[in-house]
């Protein structure tokens, strides 16, 4: 609805007219605008040496810019007690569908658990379900982890993620099929959740090209609430950020071809 004119005012009444609205960078559809496109995510060459060591086969440019993964969510968390006695909270976050340039749609849940102890490790987990693919329960699960030391409010703002092989249809996999990989995803973090070179622990991976092998971080804002709703311990709007590799085939969905 535009502001008053005074030809309005004279009228006492307003006439509605379109206005221009500001653009935000989160709600622009990350999906490709034509077929045969994937956009990159941003920042993704960082975990090439993690995921992919030196000295194992290393991808090529396109095939980097294949696995790249990027989702960007909006929606509301809640803070409740910790499950056990080494978690201090627990934050629940759930919202509108996610945009991603793996799929136009993707619905989100994310818990995250913070520990008791300072030097102890922030875990978590959040699930993806993809609503632009042919496949019945296409879910992207994402293990989060990370040390303390970015909460702002008691709530952390950065985490790393490795690519659960619970994950659903086409993104199954990670160390269960051929060629396999069975120290995916230990050997890429340290004891404080950290993504390392598994090089660094002293253990090469057995492979690096297996399906659906990933990591990456995500980034997290959290707007809270002037008046937490009843019965939490904090509540508000979250921003997500998820960047990363993830090396899906896109042999097992259907509906992929328009995006590899």
């Amino acid at each position: 609805m535009s502001i008053e004119t005074p030809r309005d005012r004279r009228s006492k009444r307003l006439r509605p007219r379109l206005e221009g609205l500001e653009d935000r960078e989160l709600m622009s559809s990350l999906g490709p605008a034509l077929p045969g496109r994937h956009y990159p995510a941003l920042d993704v060459q960082q975990f090439v040496p993690i995921l992919y060591p030196p000295g194992t086969p290393q991808p090529t440019a396109a095939e980097v810019k294949r696995e790249s993964f990027t989702a960007r969510s909006i929606g509301y968390y809640t803070v409740g007690p910790g499950r056990f006695s080494t978690q201090s909270i627990s934050i629940h976050g759930y919202g509108k569908p996610s945009t991603s340039n793996f799929s136009r749609r993707l619905h989100f849940q994310f818990f995250i658990f913070e520990p008791s102890s300072p030097s102890g490790t922030v875990t978590g987990v959040v699930n993806f379900l993809s609503g632009a693919a042919l496949n019945t329960g296409a879910s992207i699960v994402l293990d989060l982890s990370g040390p303390t030391g970015t909460e702002v409010h008691g709530l952390p703002t950065h985490l790393n993620w490795v690519h659960d092989a619970s994950s659903g249809t086409m993104f199954t996999g990670a160390g269960t099929a051929i060629p396999g990989s069975g120290n995916f995803p230990g050997n890429y973090l340290n004891s404080n959740g950290t993504l390392i070179s598994p090089l660094a622990n002293g253990n090469a991976p057995s492979s690096v090209n297996n399906w659906n092998m990933g990591l990456g971080d995500v980034r997290f804002q959290f707007i809270p609430d002037a008046h937490p709703r009843p019965g939490t311990l904090g509540s508000g709007r979250v921003i997500m950020v998820v960047n990363g590799l993830l090396n899906a085939s896109g042999a097992l969905n259907p509906a992929d071809k328009g995006y590899n």
